[in-house]
């Protein structure tokens, strides 16, 4: 075995290395995902320092961990009691234009139930707003799809307006008390979601409404994605209709985050240790891959 590395015995692994295709397609490969990871993580580190930036210039609070101890699958929106544990990150708190409302990047799993075990995870742009001055029935409104379309002449579960043949072309309606639902869709608050230019998916259920959209946004895409999430709660927030008796209904006159705070660990405080970013994800990728680059260039100086 050699003890040390010469300029003989680096040539020798260079030779060996150009005369086996496998060896260089390993280290393509290699490089390659080096190349994608060091870019992702890049970019990703960029875009959460435009997003303080953002945030800073248009009256936004940045947490890396927004919502810190709030159980939301006790908050009635489906998406939030969807896999089987998520997670908040990057969020910005409005606290200028809409207080109590909250824009983050949200993420949740489902645990693979083969032999193989790990993951499969779900991103998304989520917008939220609480106020005890809302009371809404649950429901759920989302892009009609074909597939959608399709099923729906099955199952019936969509609830398509009476007088508003676009919006029904445009979204799919559900909800458990369809004649409340049905009645929260005023002719205000259906323009609302015609207006919009982009196609969002939003639940609510009491004094919760979410809006979000499938991925993480942009930091380009931001401003545009908060302007029409503050539009779509300002459409709730301003129906008479939708006030609980006895409240005030006003944007900072949100519940206290302790009253959904008792739940389960992985939904809570804890929940980010348990289910990293893809920041680091993408860090330990590297690492495991900067490591078998390594192994490999020992082993073929070993055996060259």
């Amino acid at each position: 075995m050699r003890s040390e590395i010469s300029a003989d015995s680096l040539r020798d692994v260079v030779a060996y290395v150009k005369g086996s295709w496998e060896y260089q397609a390993i280290f393509a490969v290699m490089a390659a995902a080096l190349v994608i990871g060091l870019a992702h993580i890049l970019l990703e580190r960029l875009r959460i320092k435009k997003l303080k930036a953002m945030g800073e210039r248009f009256g936004l609070l940045y947490e890396k961990y927004p919502l810190s101890g709030l159980d939301l699958r006790g908050l009635g929106p489906g998406l939030f009691k969807s896999g089987d544990f998520s997670s908040k990150y990057n969020g910005l708190k409005d606290i200028s234009v809409l207080p109590g409302a909250w824009y983050l990047d949200y993420q949740y799993a489902v645990r693979s139930r083969g032999s193989r075990g790990g993951s499969t995870y779900s991103n998304f742009g989520l917008a939220m707003f609480r106020s005890s001055g809302l009371s809404l029935p649950g429901f759920e409104l989302s892009p009609e799809t074909m597939l959608g379309r399709a099923g729906d002449l099955i199952v019936k579960r969509d609830i398509d307006l009476p007088g508003y043949p676009a919006f029904s072309r445009r979204y799919a309606l559900t909800g458990p008390d369809r004649e409340r639902v049905i009645s929260l869709f005023s002719p205000a608050l259906t323009g609302v979601f015609e207006r919009l230019k982009a196609d969002w998916s939003v639940q609510a259920s009491g004094n919760c409404v979410i809006a979000f959209r499938k991925g993480y946004v942009s930091a380009g895409d931001y401003p545009a994605f908060i302007e029409e999430a503050r539009i779509i709660f300002r459409a709730f927030l301003d129906d008479p209709r939708n006030k609980a008796a006895g409240a005030a209904a006003g944007p900072g006159n949100s519940p206290d985050l302790a009253e959904a705070a008792s739940g389960p660990v992985y939904s809570r405080a804890g929940a980010e240790a348990m289910l990293a970013p893809g920041q680091k994800t993408a860090e330990i990728v590297l690492l495991i891959i900067m490591l078998g680059f390594a192994l490999s260039v020992v082993y073929a100086f070993f055996h060259g």
